[in-house]
């Protein structure tokens, strides 16, 4: 199964937002033993890089749900939604929101550090522009999936392959911006309304250089977005300080 049957918990689809499914190279029913040893496996090795862990594990009773052969968890918290399901099978599947386009603020301060990279070009109304994307925390969030799936990859729940499905989904025209000491002069926007692929990598190669294969992900999405030239060596600097803590 690759989509929840019910009806959200939280209303993430109706916002911009992430697609994220890991896929186990052979699927076998009950990979993991039990529904308890499911959320034990995701709460050992969440991702925790800054104030907000990937995925987001509630310890409230009412965000936390389970059905026949999966666990659930989900938030709704300050503009942040997010719901995610890990299966026996040890499939992963997580829907959360562009917090660029649903956290309060984030508009505001993106497009005021877009006007002022882009001041030279005359012809751009950014107060039409549907939303904007920030270079930095889109970095980060790739980081996180691929850290994520690399500390399950460590801990043997996935062996061989692993096929990591990413996308973004109602973000044509999002617009990609950096923040004000970064020097950047370029328009760059989604000219498609979802945006994804699927990348197929061996663990032993994901757990040898997962900053790489966060590379990879993060430069075909920009991309996508119309920057074609990204300065790799950048980008692998800021995936490595952020794994190392130094954001």
């Amino acid at each position: 199964m690759t989509s929840p049957k019910t009806e959200l918990p939280v209303p993430v689809l109706s916002y911009p937002h992430w697609r994220v499914n890991f896929r186990p190279q052979d699927y076998i029913e009950e990979t993991i033993p039990s529904l308890g040893q499911c959320f034990q496996i995701v709460e050992k090795n969440r991702v925790r890089l800054r104030g907000w862990d990937y995925p987001h594990l509630s310890y409230r009773e009412n965000e936390r749900g389970q059905g026949t052969n999966w666990v659930a968890s989900w938030s709704s918290f300050r503009g942040h939604l997010e719901y995610w399901r890990f299966y026996q099978s040890a499939q992963f599947l997580h829907l959360f929101s562009v917090r660029e386009a649903t956290e309060e603020g984030w508009r505001e301060k993106l497009q005021a550090q877009t006007a002022s990279h882009l001041s030279h070009m005359q012809n751009i109304n950014l107060d039409k522009v549907p939303g904007f994307i920030s270079m930095l925390n889109f970095i980060f969030c790739v980081t996180e999936i691929i850290e994520f799936a690399t500390r399950l990859c460590q801990a043997e729940v996935y062996k061989g392959e692993v096929k990591i499905s990413i996308q973004l989904n109602k973000i044509k025209g999002f617009v990609l911006t950096t923040d004000w000491d970064r020097f950047w002069d370029e328009y760059c926007a989604a000219g498609e309304d979802v945006l994804g692929k699927t990348w197929t990598i061996g663990s032993g190669a994901l757990i040898a250089d997962s900053a790489q294969y966060s590379l990879n992900v993060v430069v075909w999405f920009f991309e996508r977005f119309g920057w074609l030239n990204p300065s790799t060596e950048v980008l692998r600097k800021d995936i490595e300080d952020y794994l190392k803590g130094r954001h």
